[in-house]
C-alpha cells in the first residue's frame, strides 16, 4: 500500500486568517458595545472549534492505493475507487462543482466509472499519475 499525503497551499491559512479578522472585529464590536462576556466566550470557542476542524482536515486528508484501490481519506471517511475504473486523470481547470477531497487550491480531477468525478489534491503529483498507470495502462492523462 502506498500513502499520499494531500498537498497544502495558501488556501487553509488564507481562510483561517480571514476567519480571525473577522472573529476579531466581531469581538471588538462585542466588548466595545458594552457585552457580555458570555458572548465572547462563546465567540472564542466557536473559533478554536473551527481551528480544530481546519487542523483535523489537513491532518486527515490523505490517498491510498493498494493493489485493486485507491482510497481517498478525509475525516475517518473513505471513499474508494477501484484502479481498473480509472479512466482519465487531468488538471483542474477553473471551479470545480463535484466531489472534493483535497486540501489545496489546485488540483487532479480524476474520471472514473461511467459520469463519476472526483477532486484530489496528491503532493506528489507526477508519483500519484505514475503509480496509477502502472497499475492502470489504459488511463488516458
Amino acid at each position: 500500500m502506498i500513502r499520499f499525503e494531500s498537498k497544502k497551499d495558501w488556501t487553509i491559512p488564507f481562510v483561517w486568517g480571514f476567519l480571525s479578522i473577522i472573529y476579531s472585529i466581531v469581538g471588538i464590536v462585542i466588548v466595545s458595545g458594552g457585552g457580555n462576556y458570555s458572548e465572547l466566550t462563546l465567540l472564542a470557542v466557536v473559533w478554536a472549534l473551527q481551528g480544530t476542524f481546519f487542523y483535523l482536515l489537513l491532518k486527515t486528508t490523505f490517498y491510498t492505493i493498494d493493489e485493486e484501490h485507491l482510497v481517498c481519506h478525509i475525516f475517518g471517511f473513505k471513499k474508494r475507487i477501484r484502479v481498473s475504473e480509472i479512466r482519465r486523470i487531468e488538471p483542474q481547470t477553473g471551479f470545480y462543482a463535484g466531489l472534493k477531497i483535497n486540501t489545496a487550491w489546485k488540483g487532479m480531477v480524476l474520471t472514473y466509472g461511467k459520469w463519476d468525478e472526483i477532486l484530489i489534491s496528491p503532493a506528489q503529483e507526477q508519483l500519484f499519475i505514475e503509480t496509477i498507470n502502472a497499475k492502470n495502462p489504459t488511463l488516458q492523462v
